[in-house]
């Protein structure tokens, strides 16, 4: 009985071990996921930024290019 008794308080050490290294894991997971979150919010805002720029160098090309035509011969 006694055998069994400290077989038993060994897997249940065993067991509370692997949950910790499981909730551990875990949470690196979640801290990852919020980065990578952060990361692509980041990367979207970036992105319309650089939309916004790229219209108003449009703009500014079409405007500059009538500007041009006047010196045209």
């Amino acid at each position: 009985i006694n055998a069994a008794v400290e077989s038993i308080n060994e897997m249940s050490v065993q067991i509370a071990t692997a949950a910790e290294q499981q909730s551990s894991v875990a949470e690196e997971i979640n801290q990852s996921v919020q980065r990578i979150s952060h990361s692509i919010e980041e990367t979207s805002q970036a992105a319309d930024q650089v939309a916004d720029a790229s219209q108003e160098l449009a703009r500014l090309s079409a405007q500059l290019e009538g500007e041009v035509q006047h010196f045209k011969l």
